[in-house]
């Protein structure tokens, strides 16, 4: 999404105006859901995807129709064969698109853009909002740190997923545009080193913790978003984990991975995901509930880690253990 955000922004700061393509909802099998984006300027689609297809082509003409009237607009697309408007699709959905055009003139939208850029830029939690008529855009976020910007809407609008309303002839829209969430990976080895830039295009914030400063160079791990040096055994003299945050523990050795369970089980993450095989997982299981912890607690350690797809090779471990996170996140 930043790279949505800042193409938006240099397009209005080279006095060009542009139309923000957004899918607000959709319904059955479709090929994105909402917060789907792309942008459209004079000459047709210049970045991101709302799923391919004739609804986006279709879109992309539309977009440019709208930026010829300068005005905002909206249209639902049947996904499927009808007697209105036969796209030609089979995917048996619906999705509705929302066109809002920027003015270039518009200089405080520029601003905006700016500081929603900042926002994600330093990784907080943020939210883009659009309200819009036939005729008006505006543009506005929320932050925990900044709270409500441009405009507000009512608190409950603020979910993780997008939400997309009417009040009057007015459409607005809230967006999660950024998460305050990172994922530890402690141990910095050979999955390690093929998890990190798996995770970088899916907007996870990766740091990579390690006690042996040899593994956290920028050479090593050239996505990770920071490299911690520190004592596997005292975490939390370098980082505060916090209830959005995800773990996954793949160290050198099964002693520092139990220690870092024990820590991390007494901790507020959301996710914690240790490598290890079957035999690795009933000892540690044992271990643990003679440490203290319930079977309630060892419900939240995933181990082993990642989704089944008989992965073998650490690039194979590094998607399923992505496609995990990814599913983990969406819940």
């Amino acid at each position: 999404m930043i790279k949505i955000l800042e193409t938006l922004l240099a397009n209005l700061q080279a006095q060009r105006d542009i139309v923000l393509v957004t899918v607000t909802s959709s319904a059955g099998s479709a090929p994105r859901g909402a917060g789907a984006h792309m942008l459209v300027g004079t000459d047709g689609a210049l970045l991101g995807t709302i799923g391919g297809g004739r609804a986006e082509y279709e879109s992309e003409k539309l977009a440019q129709k709208y930026l010829q009237q300068q005005r905002n607009g909206s249209k639902k697309f049947i996904l499927a064969p009808n007697d209105v408007e036969d796209l030609g699709m089979i995917c048996g959905g619906r999705i509705e698109v929302l066109f809002t055009y920027f003015d270039h003139t518009e200089t405080t939208i520029c601003t905006l853009l700016q500081q929603i850029i900042e926002q994600m830029t330093q990784h907080h939690a943020a939210w883009l909002l659009l309200q819009s008529d036939q005729t008006e855009t505006k543009l506005g976020f929320y932050s925990r740190e900044t709270k409500f910007v441009g405009f507000e809407v009512a608190l409950d609008k603020i979910q993780k997923t997008p939400q997309f309303w009417q009040e009057k002839q007015t459409t607005l829209y809230a967006e999660p545009i950024s998460q305050s969430g990172k994922v530890y990976i402690f141990g910095g080895g050979h999955v390690a080193q093929a998890l990190a830039p798996v995770l970088k295009p899916l907007d996870f914030y990766t740091i990579i913790y390690d006690n042996r400063p040899k593994f956290l160079t920028p050479e090593v791990f050239p996505t990770a978003d920071e490299l911690i040096v520190g004592n596997l055994d005292q975490i939390e003299e370098h980082i505060k984990l916090n209830v959005e945050d995800y773990a996954i523990v793949m160290t050198r050795g099964h002693k520092s991975d139990f220690s870092l369970e024990v820590q991390l089980l007494n901790s507020p993450i959301t996710y914690l995901g240790v490598i290890g095989s079957k035999h690795k997982t009933a000892l540690h299981h044992r271990l643990l509930k003679e440490k203290g912890f319930s079977d309630e607690d060892l419900k939240r350690l995933t181990m082993p880690i990642g989704i089944e797809i008989a992965a073998e090779t650490p690039a194979e471990i590094a998607v399923s253990i992505a496609a995990q996170l990814i599913q983990s996140r969406a819940h």
